[in-house]
């Protein structure tokens, strides 16, 4: 799909946190493929190397899809239970599709 918003977002977890944060990162992809029709990808990655790295892949239709995504109630939850866990705030990247 051309045009489809890519975003690339990764987390660190604080040390010991990994499992814990892993659960919640869980529940937020059930959530978001539940409740986000126009997001067409949102996978969840953990690193083999660290285990308190974690990386989303995550495709929306429009940039409005994403801009709903991130002020969706259900990421707001999400976001009180996983922040305690966290190093520090995600580093993300967006790309723009130039192929189908």
């Amino acid at each position: 799909m051309a045009n489809v918003l890519t975003v690339v977002a990764k987390l660190s977890a604080k040390p010991g946190k990994g499992d814990e944060l892993a659960a919640i990162l869980r529940q937020q992809v059930a959530a978001v493929l539940k409740a986000e029709p126009d997001c067409v990808v949102y996978r969840l990655h953990r690193s083999k190397k660290n285990p308190d790295l974690f990386l989303f892949y995550e495709q929306y239709r429009s940039d409005a899809a994403f801009d709903l995504h991130r002020k969706a109630p259900h990421l707001t939850a999400f976001r009180e239970r996983r922040d305690p866990l966290v190093a520090g705030p995600p580093e993300v990247e967006f790309y723009l599709s130039l192929t189908d």
